[in-house]
């Protein structure tokens, strides 16, 4: 089943409470995800459920990794979720895990990374409350 664009709009306001900050914007942008999938309700709840299961997976072994102080693992990891979040339209944490990747694989700025763990930990939280309130089927 295909939505009209007036259709899928009245879903996504159906969550218009759950904002990310004051200036209104949402943490997800779906535009991407609907075109990749021609707007096929199926194939966009589908993905969305795989990068919710995913991100639960990013988040722990994040703190496994830093944990061991595997900076290459963690640098590898960033590179795999700043595309995952990429897809869901997260731009600017999209932004974030690149740096963050950078820094890691070059070791640089080390006392810091907890604080982009804890960000990409935040923002994906949210990010996965607000799609899973967007049931898009």
């Amino acid at each position: 089943m295909v939505y009209r664009e007036s259709e899928f709009l009245l879903k996504v306001k159906k969550i218009n409470y759950f904002y990310y900050n004051f200036s209104g914007m949402m943490i997800t942008n779906l535009s991407y995800l609907r075109n990749m999938t021609d707007g096929n309700p199926d194939l966009m709840q589908e993905l969305i459920d795989i990068f919710t299961s995913q991100a639960e997976e990013y988040k722990q072994e994040m703190q496994d990794l830093y944990g061991k102080s595997d900076w290459q693992a963690l640098s590898r990891l960033a590179h795999k979720a700043k595309s995952s979040v990429a897809i869901m339209g997260m731009t600017e944490l999209s932004e974030m895990l690149k740096d963050f990747e950078i820094l890691t694989r070059d070791q640089k700025n080390v006392d810091k990374f907890p604080e982009y763990i804890d960000k990409f930990t935040c923002e994906i939280n949210a990010a996965c409350k607000e799609l899973k309130l967007l049931q898009i089927k």
